[in-house]
């Protein structure tokens, strides 16, 4: 396989657009001689994703990038990446050989840490790739999963982001406190009658810490219920706690930010009467660290646990997806239409009508042929006060589900209020850690209401997905609606900032030359790549990157 001796690269020097790239033009590189313990790698395709451009916004501060100057460490983004070997470091030798063809899991981990791929390490805007040791033997083994050669390469690429919608309706939230955890109650008054309950007292945490104004009672029942545990009293939580009780606080939620760990589960105990206020609440870091509030009006704080634990979307419910026209939207919008377990009623709100235009067109048949009743609505069209009475028609008794695609913490809290009993909202949408929306906490404490959120995937997740798609059982390719070279790649990624096609746009890296063009304009390029679309129904394949791999590959 020949490789040339240099390479186009896009790279990050700092922050903003302004710093991607030179000139608005990609770098000329040498291509990189893969060291003993290294591939080789030449990028067959990346997918675009808003991620990047957060990323490009962000630059040096952004949580995953590791390098304190871009300036002087210029990365290269890009983390839907599709690729195959063309050299193999000597101590790879009979382990891998050229050829190879892979999909790369982006969140990789080693020993412990996260180098994710296209933010800590270098990734897919360039022509060739390193990929070393972080990569092959990380924590969760070798993050590079072989591809089938009946997968074209810029459908593969859409397959991480098809896995991180996927992975959304699978989160796991703890139904008791963590095991060897720490453990934090806190407390307005020392009149509160709340009880730790069977569940609270029989878990083993490490640490317990008591703040505020703690009961004589409850204290003398810790100490019975954790006899090994450390026990401190403090006036107020210091550090980070997998498991806190909040008693009496109410809506004073942001106070303790700073005290919730990853994947904390907050617990909000009111055991009297009064009616809790809503709170401001860093629905940011609900996405990216995890954060599961729950509650309970009563004496007993175990009953905060267990209680609508779901991720996925409640069979025969009502789903409103908003921002669902959008290129991950529309993602989630064709899981909920096509499972058969899906809800009944599909609302997908969208600012733009050529994308809502486009959903109608991809799943408003099979919505029908679902018995599913499927609406499509573009507030701008019409009154505020019109729309809020479209939603409390269309759903009386409030959502089941709640698919947050919109990153603005005020449209969450808008939104938030049309959450019915055990209601569910998965805030998808990435919303910087730090940014708070307000939320009602009585629906959380007495109604049941739960927020849920999470970043990237799992190895595995990427892995069933993967089989999905080769088994034809999941079609990623509805997803594709743009498609260009890597020339224009940062014309690509202007179009994912400002939402210009109606779905995702993936770039052939080796196909410098290739204009970026929409999916439904792809034929007007070669009267061969159209004969190969209309071949396969008008759908991307096999065929039609054969074309453009002879067109316009090098």
């Amino acid at each position: 396989m020949t490789v040339p001796s240099e390479m186009l690269a896009w790279q990050l020097y700092g922050v903003g657009f302004e710093k991607f790239g030179k000139d608005d033009k990609p770098a000329v590189l040498p291509v990189p001689e893969p060291k003993d313990n290294e591939l080789l790698m030449k990028i067959n395709a990346i997918g675009l994703c808003f991620s990047d451009v957060k990323l490009i916004r962000a630059g040096e501060e952004h949580p995953r990038v590791k390098v304190k100057s871009l300036a002087e460490n210029p990365l290269v983004p890009g983390h839907e990446a599709v690729m195959t070997i063309v050299k193999v470091g000597k101590d790879l030798e009979g382990k891998y050989k050229p050829g190879q063809r892979f999909i790369i899991q982006a969140d990789v981990y080693y020993k412990g840490e996260g180098w994710a791929y296209g933010y800590a390490l270098d990734g897919g805007m360039e022509q060739y790739s390193i990929v070393g040791e972080k990569v092959l033997n990380g924590d969760e083994g070798c993050y590079l999963l072989p591809l089938a050669d009946h997968t074209p390469s810029a459908i593969a690429a859409l397959l991480e982001p098809w896995t991180c919608v996927m992975a959304s309706h699978l989160i796991q939230k703890r139904t008791a406190p963590l095991s060897g955890g720490k453990m934090c109650f806190v407390f307005a008054c020392d009149c509160c009658q709340a009880k730790m309950g069977a569940l609270v007292s029989a878990s083993q945490p490490a640490e317990v810490v008591l703040c505020g104004k703690v009961p004589a009672a409850f204290e003398a029942d810790v100490k019975a219920a954790f006899p090994t545990a450390k026990i401190v009293k403090s006036e107020k939580p210091e550090g980070k706690f997998d498991d806190i009780f909040l008693c009496g606080f109410g809506g004073e939620v942001s106070a303790f930010h700073d005290n919730f760990a990853l994947n904390c589960c907050i617990n909000l105990i009111e055991c009297g009467e009064g009616a809790a206020a809503s709170a401001s609440v860093d629905v940011g870091s609900i996405h990216y660290q995890g954060w599961f509030f729950q509650g309970t009006r009563g004496k007993d704080m175990s009953a905060a646990y267990g209680r609508n634990v779901r991720s996925t979307l409640k069979k025969g419910g009502s789903c409103w997806l908003s921002g669902g026209a959008g290129a991950m939207g529309q993602m989630h919008t064709q899981l909920a239409v096509l499972s058969p377990d899906g809800p009944s009623k599909i609302l997908v709100t969208d600012m733009d009508d050529a994308r809502i235009a486009n959903v109608e067109k991809l799943l408003g048949a099979a919505a029908k042929a679902r018995g599913a009743e499927f609406k499509l609505v573009n507030p701008k069209n019409m009154s505020p006060e019109a729309f809020s009475q479209l939603l409390k028609e269309f759903a009386p008794g409030g959502f089941d589900d709640i698919v947050m695609l919109v990153p603005v913490p005020a449209v969450v809290s808008d939104n938030a209020k049309y959450l019915g009993k055990d209601g569910l909202m998965n805030i998808f949408a990435g919303i910087p850690a730090g940014k708070e929306a307000v939320l009602p906490m009585e629906s959380v404490i007495s109604g049941g209401a739960r927020y849920i959120g999470s970043s990237g995937s799992r190895t595995e997740d990427l892995r069933a997905t993967l089989a999905l798609a080769e088994a034809g059982k999941l079609d990623p390719e509805t997803a594709l609606a743009a498609i260009g070279g890597i020339r224009d790649l940062k014309k690509g990624l202007d179009a994912v900032a400002n939402a210009k096609f109606p779905g995702k746009t993936v770039i052939l890296p080796n196909c410098p030359d290739m204009p970026l063009v929409t999916k439904a304009d792809l034929g007007k390029l070669d009267p061969a790549i159209a004969k190969a679309l209309a071949d396969n129904g008008g759908k991307y394949g096999l065929a039609a990157e054969k074309v453009i791999l002879e067109k316009y590959g090098c």
